[in-house]
């Protein structure tokens, strides 16, 4: 999922010229994830470190290097686009130093802190700002841009602060109600995303 779709935001930077030694540099990551996962089998701490290292050099590589640094000073849509991408940036890139300092994560508080930052802070963030893209150009469905996309946005990234939160203070409930929170904001983008759909389909008639 993290290649998958960091190479997709490679291919665009196409139409913001990259500075010498940038994809190198972004080359360098993927393969430190990619030695990183067949070293784990062997030696679980030192893959999943070496793994994170990659996260977060990725992280890094692609917060200050998308087009989503100038697609953020627009309005609508692409703004908020933009706004998801670079939080999810920002959380793979706390991933990356979560597996770092508390490697082998294999359970309790800091698995969780690695994994939802990963899985939810990261992948969701992306699926958030690329669903009204591309279920148009994928599956022909309309999702018009409304204001109240931020609210599942949002929700999800402060219920996922809770949840780091919690475990980093070894906190059981506090953790819960983070989780909660997480639950909530996916259900929402959904509902909202659904929504979104049907006044699509209306607008047509």
């Amino acid at each position: 999922l993290v290649l998958t779709i960091a190479s997709e935001r490679l291919e665009l930077t196409r139409f913001t010229p990259l500075a010498p030694g940038r994809k190198k540099s972004f080359a360098l990551a993927s393969l430190l994830i990619l030695s990183g996962a067949g070293l784990e089998a062997l030696s679980p701490p030192a893959g999943i470190r070496l793994a994170s290292a990659g996260f977060a050099a990725l992280g890094f590589w692609l917060f200050f290097s998308d087009i989503a640094r100038r697609t953020v000073r627009q309005q609508g849509l692409a703004r908020f686009s933009a706004v998801c991408l670079l939080s999810g940036y920002f959380w793979l890139t706390v991933s990356g130093l979560v597996g770092l300092a508390a490697a082998p994560v294999e359970s309790g508080f800091v698995y969780d802190a690695f994994l939802h930052s990963l899985f939810l802070g990261f992948v969701f963030s992306m699926v958030f700002g690329h669903a009204p893209i591309v279920l148009p150009a994928v599956m022909k469905i309309a999702v018009p841009y409304r204001p109240r996309f931020y609210f599942h946005w949002l929700l999800l990234q402060a219920s996922l602060l809770a949840r780091l939160a919690g475990d980093a203070m070894g906190s059981a409930a506090f953790r819960r109600w983070g989780a909660l929170g997480n639950a909530a904001a996916l259900a929402l983008f959904f509902l909202s995303t659904f929504w979104a759909v049907r006044q699509g389909r209306q607008a047509k008639l």
